[in-house]
């Protein structure tokens, strides 16, 4: 596989993980209590549809149409399927990995010797955003040990 077609493959990667990672922003911004952690979870949805639109624009710079790639095929079967393995885990904890998983990828890109300024500043946001992640995942985790205790 030429080095071409191995960027592509990888940004292909990521348009799937950044759709289904906005997807789980937005399902804990629906489960989130209070206003400032919704409007946190809505922040980062918000983020991870920027970066696909902009991963998007790259792919068509390079020469790939909408209806080439296998975004534009993704079915509901797959999104199911590929979210069995998480299911107890709360929506807070499903961004977590999420992202996680969107590091490696932008990380592999990189390794690949994809070098762009915009996926650089995606990096990082997605490294503040783990972070703070982290803190809501554990403060959520800390009030549910709370409540079951009653």
């Amino acid at each position: 596989m030429s080095k071409r077609n191995r960027h592509i493959a990888l940004m292909e990667k990521l348009l799937i993980h950044l759709k289904n990672t906005k997807l789980g922003y937005l399902k804990a911004a629906d489960h989130a209590n209070v206003s400032q952690d919704k409007r946190f979870f809505n922040q980062q949805a918000v983020y991870r549809n920027r970066f696909f639109q902009e991963i998007l624009a790259e792919l068509q710079q390079l020469g790939m149409q909408y209806d080439d790639l296998v975004i534009s095929q993704f079915k509901f079967d797959q999104l199911l399927i590929s979210s069995i393995e998480t299911l107890k885990s709360t929506a807070v904890e499903k961004c977590l990995e999420a992202d996680r998983i969107l590091l490696k990828i932008y990380h592999s890109l990189y390794e690949e010797g994809y070098e762009n300024e915009k996926f650089m500043h995606h990096i990082s946001s997605l490294e503040v955003a783990l972070e703070q992640t982290e803190i809501f995942a554990e403060d959520y985790s800390k009030k549910k040990i709370l409540d079951s205790k009653y």
